[in-house]
């Protein structure tokens, strides 16, 4: 998948930032705590760790576990939907992420609205 042009730092570290306190919001409230994905984020930034996560076959274990706690919203394809992540991501990038959501229920456009309004 291509790069998008060279991404704003300042806004790639929030995105790492996002993605880290929603693994402390899961471990402190349903008792998850993603390690691995925890690691793979320090390791190489959350947008790397995203496209990791979208280049691998089917749904990583992380994933299945907040579709079963209903917690998609909290997803790292979740996240990168975000208005103000997207231009981290390329648009073939952003299409494979909401298509993942959409095949497991999740409705990205409400998820969207509602985090629009909370900000």
């Amino acid at each position: 998948m291509p790069e998008p042009a060279a991404a704003d730092p300042r806004l790639a570290a929030r995105f790492t930032e996002d993605l880290l306190d929603g693994c402390q919001v899961l471990a402190k409230d349903y008792g998850y705590r993603p390690a691995q994905f925890e690691r793979m984020v320090r390791e190489h930034g959350g947008v790397e760790a995203a496209r990791l996560l979208l280049r691998g076959a089917g749904t990583a274990g992380g994933f299945t576990v907040l579709w079963e706690k209903n917690q998609l919203g909290r997803s790292s394809e979740a996240t990168m939907l975000r208005e103000e992540y997207a231009d981290l991501f390329t648009p073939d990038e952003l299409l494979l992420a909401r298509r993942r959501l959409e095949e497991h229920g999740f409705d990205v456009d409400a998820h969207l609205r509602r985090v629009a309004g909370t900000q």
